[in-house]
């Protein structure tokens, strides 16, 4: 009653019809501005606070004519009368406060799901390549150089996950629909670009795109102008306004991050863009070519170290001070060796550049990592890479790079359990790679935890599913755990359908050994050319066991004996190499010389100076020579501590493949059965 003759229940009704009306234009504002979210979150606060204001101050005030009054008190007549509609007006208020709440309660948890769903999707970012509409005497570079600078740009918030240049360069040449590339990329937001030319000047052309329940929609678009040669302070803006558009908020401190420079010089700059572009082809390509991805020419990573080696060299013509150029010129000297296409002759030349670097800047993270790379290719020092390595995770605690190279280190030196704990840290920042994520498999491999190991390699199929080797460590790991072939044909014939190159012979004719199926192994290995083997080697020692599983004992012979040859040609050019002389190993045990067989398999251990998985597959390969020689006894002590330690093999692949089936009857393989079938590692 007292609400209505206080007019404070119309108040009430009227204050809600007014917040909801804000609330809606602040919305559409908001979403057309580009202004951040908080500013939503601030309107439904101060309309919340306001609600109990204008209660209060509407039962005790009243707007006249005259101006504001304060409230007369009521006189009995009026009080009679005013009681018989006492129930209308409490209902009347109690919906209009049913109303206000609704309206509050609403528009904050659509600010919460809209801000919960920023914060999904900002995480997943790709820019996509530029289209280049610019004479070539107008832009003296590629357009890669842009994208790797928007792109080091995003990197730099560390709230976006923003997609490696490696995963999108096949849509450069490849026409599809946004909407599959988002899905293939597995992102929400994408940006496209094209550059033109404007007189003297280049526009930069930007759009950002979001992908939601199978539909793109640009929802944010800007031109950048800049001078190829001068002045290009315009373009630092691109990656901020990214994340503005993304609804991210900013700090001062981050922004200036973002748009910080490695160097002033524009044409330093530009060189070392474009030399970081070649680097990313050349080590993400020799990294993602195993097992005969044929990835390898389709990113010409021969001459992209060559051509990455080259910009850099003119990022420090143009900057002798820049400092960042001397560490990516290491890095790429220190993974071309490794890749085998640089010589020895590569050493000095990347320790000098490391050094440099450091001079200049003794805190460039980047630098100390080259350092780390340099002593763990080259000098084999993995205690000093792994000074280096300490040195970035120091500064940087959350550098999942970093700690991943940290993890691979301490695994080759058999430390499984600091290497495990780095792999936590790597993995806890999302991990997007798939070389990490299946090489993380691995250690999980390794260490006979094999649903592990396939959770991380279906990651890794599913970040880039025409990759061929993820498919090939899961169907190792399958037959590991399982010790049969099923599940593994299953995933083969993916593979088969989806990648673009493998060893997929080998891998047909190793279930047709695994199955007993000795003869169609045998047509297949006939049939298959040089690009279905690493080298002819291997396949004369695969011809040499389908013949021994044939009982045809000359015709093993003769193939273990052309592996012999084969191997020791190439032990002449690489006299320490473990995996030949262990291969060398079990040919000459295939032929009985079982000095020259125990000396290479010996050898290949010792030669093998850490405990990482390496090493097990040199032991495994031991215990192939003492099988092949009759000595059981000797092979069975290895396999136990095979399994009792990190390694490749298992029980149930003991049990699957034929090679071992000489010590099915063994006690001593029997208890190995008992032993290990069901340890939990």
């Amino acid at each position: 009653m007292e609400l209505k003759r206080r007019k404070t229940d119309r108040v009430l009704v009227m204050y809600a019809a007014a917040s909801f009306v804000v609330l809606q234009l602040a919305d559409i504002l908001i979403g057309g501005l580009s202004l951040p979210g908080w500013v939503m979150t601030l309107i439904i606060i101060i309309a919340a606070t306001g609600f109990p204001v204008a209660a209060i101050f509407s039962w005790f005030f009243d707007i006249t004519p005259g101006g504001i009054e304060k409230t007369k008190p009521l006189n009995a007549k009026r009080r009679i009368k005013l009681e018989a509609q006492v129930r209308t007006w409490k209902e009347t208020t109690m919906i209009s406060l049913i109303v206000i709440i609704a309206l509050i309660i609403f528009n904050v948890a659509r600010g919460n799901i809209q801000s919960s769903e920023i914060k999904r999707t900002e995480k997943s970012i790709a820019v996509l390549p530029f289209d280049n509409l610019t004479p070539n005497e107008v832009l003296p570079f590629t357009t890669d150089v842009i994208t790797s600078f928007i792109r080091t740009g995003l990197n730099r918030t560390n709230v976006v996950q923003v997609r490696e240049r490696w995963e999108v360069q096949e849509f450069r040449t490849i026409d599809r629909p946004i909407e599959d590339i988002a899905k293939k990329l597995n992102v929400f937001f994408l940006v496209t670009g094209e550059m033109v030319s404007s007189k003297e000047l280049v526009l930069v052309n930007i759009n950002l795109l979001r992908y939601k329940k199978n539909k793109v929609e640009r929802i944010w678009g800007n031109k950048y102008p800049f001078d190829p040669k001068g002045n290009i302070d315009d373009l630092d803006e691109i990656p901020v306004d990214i994340v503005n558009a993304l609804k991210i908020v900013l700090s001062d401190d981050e922004k200036k991050r973002i748009k910080k420079r490695p160097t002033v010089n524009t044409a330093a700059f530009f060189n070392y863009l474009e030399g970081t572009a070649y680097q990313d082809d050349a080590y993400n390509g020799i990294l993602y070519l195993s097992m005969g991805d044929s990835i390898f020419k389709d990113l010409s990573v021969e001459k992209s170290f060559d051509r990455a080696i080259f910009f850099y060299d003119k990022a420090i013509t143009a900057d002798s001070a820049f400092a960042l150029a001397y560490a990516k010129r290491a890095l790429t000297r220190a993974w071309g060796y490794r890749a085998g296409h640089f010589k020895i002759d590569q050493m000095d030349n990347c320790r000098r550049d490391a050094e440099r670097a450091l001079q200049i800047d003794s805190n460039l993270p980047d630098a100390n990592i080259a350092f780390g790379f340099y002593y763990y290719y080259f000098k084999e020092d993995y205690d000093k890479a792994l000074e280096y390595f300490r040195e970035v995770a120091a500064r940087e605690p959350e550098n999942s790079n970093n700690n991943y190279y940290m993890a691979i280190v301490l695994r080759a030196q058999g430390k499984w359990d600091e290497s495990q704990a780095m792999i936590q840290r790597a993995v806890k920042n999302d991990l997007q790679n798939p070389l990490f994520l299946t090489n993380i498999g691995l250690s999980y491999h390794g260490l006979h935890k094999y649903d592990t190991a396939i959770y991380y390699h279906d990651r890794a199929i599913k970040m880039l599913p025409g990759w061929s080797a993820p498919y090939n460590n899961k169907i190792e790991s399958l037959l590991l755990r399982d010790g049969n072939t099923s599940e593994a044909e299953i995933v083969f014939d993916t593979a088969v359908k989806r990648t673009t190159g493998g060893y997929f012979q080998w891998i047909r004719i190793i279930f047709d050994l695994y199955n007993g199926r000795f003869r169609e192994a045998l047509l297949k290995a006939e049939l298959g050319g040089p690009s279905d083997f690493t080298d002819n080697g291997t396949r004369s020692l695969i011809m040499a066991e389908i013949y021994r599983n044939l009982n045809n004992p000359s015709m093993a012979s003769e193939h273990y004996k052309a592996a012999l040859e084969y191997f020791i040609k190439c032990l002449s050019d690489n006299p320490d190499d473990p995996a030949i002389l262990g291969s060398i190993g079990i040919a000459a045990a295939g032929l009985k010389e079982r000095t020259r067989a125990l000396e290479a398999g010996q050898k290949a251990i010792m030669f093998t100076r850490y405990d990482g998985l390496d090493k097990s597959d040199r032991m495994i390969e031991m215990a192939q020579i003492y099988m092949l020689l009759g000595e059981y006894d000797k092979s069975l002590k290895i396999l136990g501590e095979l399994l009792k330690n990190p390694s490749n093999i298992s029980v149930k692949l003991l049990q699957l493949d034929p090679f071992w089936k000489p010590l099915q009857d063994k006690p001593g393989f029997k208890k190995l059965l008992l032993d290990y079938s069901n340890k939990k590692y």
